[in-house]
């Protein structure tokens, strides 16, 4: 397990959610496999963090600021491993 799905993990634990991580592909929005972690809600998901190649999103009854500022570690973790390990994905222009 990478350090990337242990910080999900316990996000999910921590805050009783579901998370995920997408990656933008052009006018797409991919999941990534194995970046997922809690489960299943009954609420619409939510933009926890986003940035020019990376959605986190969220099912989770209320968004706090703690919650935001950790999505935003998940994509600094995401970027920095992606980084070390290219993605064999092309990006659609």
């Amino acid at each position: 397990m990478s350090g990337c799905e242990k910080l999900l993990e316990k996000i999910a634990e921590r805050f009783g959610c579901k998370i995920w991580v997408c990656e933008k592909i052009g006018k797409r929005i991919s999941h990534i496999p194995g970046l997922k972690a809690g489960e299943e809600r009954f609420v619409p998901p939510m933009v926890g963090f986003e940035d020019e190649e990376y959605v986190v999103f969220v099912q989770v009854n209320e968004m706090s600021e703690q919650l935001r500022t950790m999505c935003e570690k998940v994509i600094e973790c995401v970027r920095s491993d992606r980084k070390d390990h290219p993605s064999s994905r092309k990006r659609d222009t």
